[in-house]
């Protein structure tokens, strides 16, 4: 039987109360902004405030990267408040997550961008700084199925994030005002990094269906809040498939 995703989680002797008290301190620090983000988001969208982003508020600047922010960095401080060694998943999507603003912001770095990335960075390293126990990060060849789906995604999201960078730096509408199109170009390079990831570092295998299915939010939700048609069904379909396709590949590594 072969193991996709084997275990990366062991279990220290409890942390010391000053170790606690970073773990806590960082993680405050790191959580601020993406759940005020997200919270303003949920409240914009219960009440049905600025209707006319309802495709930001789902995806970029929205629940979907709030969730993505939040999922990466959450197990990690958990993980470390216990002294655990953090899942290899939880850690490489936080790093995707990262890694992404630090791209948008290389790529459109006005109105704010370049200081967000500077927040995620920073916020991020002191979180990494506290933990007791340090992720195993391991690439270890390319998965078969994976690495297609990784593939396609990047066709998909590399010429999107350059274009919505571009808006970024050169519309003066209420998108780039509200750096929207900065959020898109960080979603959609935060999402190839994460399907590259689960391809090639074993222990992180199930981080491909959290990818997938960012990638058929974002299709779905641009099919159905804007005008743009065959990209957005191309999108959604891919990240169906591979949702479906990682599921099943999963599913018969752990049988």
């Amino acid at each position: 039987m072969t193991t996709l995703a084997p275990s990366d989680r062991t279990t220290t002797a409890r942390p010391s109360a000053l170790r606690r008290t970073a773990v806590a301190v960082t993680g405050v620090l790191s959580c601020a902004l993406p759940t005020v983000w997200t919270a303003g988001t949920a409240a914009e969208l219960a009440t049905g405030a600025e209707r006319d982003h309802l495709f930001h508020q789902v995806t970029g600047q929205g629940l979907l990267l709030g969730a993505l922010w939040l999922g990466g960095l959450v197990p990690l401080l958990v993980a470390g408040w216990r002294g655990r060694r953090p899942a290899t998943a939880a850690a490489l999507l936080h790093l995707s997550v990262v890694a992404g603003a630090a791209v948008a912001a290389a790529l459109a770095p006005g109105n704010g961008g370049l200081a967000v990335a500077g927040i995620v960075a920073v916020t991020g390293a002191l979180v990494w700084a506290a933990l007791p126990l340090r992720p195993r990060i391991v690439p270890n060849g390319v998965d078969p199925v994976l690495a297609p789906l990784a593939l396609a995604s990047a066709a998909l999201f590399v010429p999107f994030a350059i274009s919505e960078s571009g808006l970024q730096r050169g519309m003066h509408d209420e998108h780039a005002a509200f750096s929207h199109n900065f959020d898109m170009a960080w979603i959609g390079v935060a999402l190839v990094l994460a399907a590259v990831a689960a391809a090639t570092v074993p222990a992180a295998r199930r981080l491909a269906r959290v990818a997938m299915l960012g990638v058929a939010v974002v299709g779905g939700a641009r099919y159905a809040f804007t005008p743009e048609t065959t990209w957005s069904l191309m999108a959604a379909g891919i990240g169906l498939v591979g949702a479906v396709a990682t599921g099943a590949r999963l599913a018969r590594s752990a049988g």
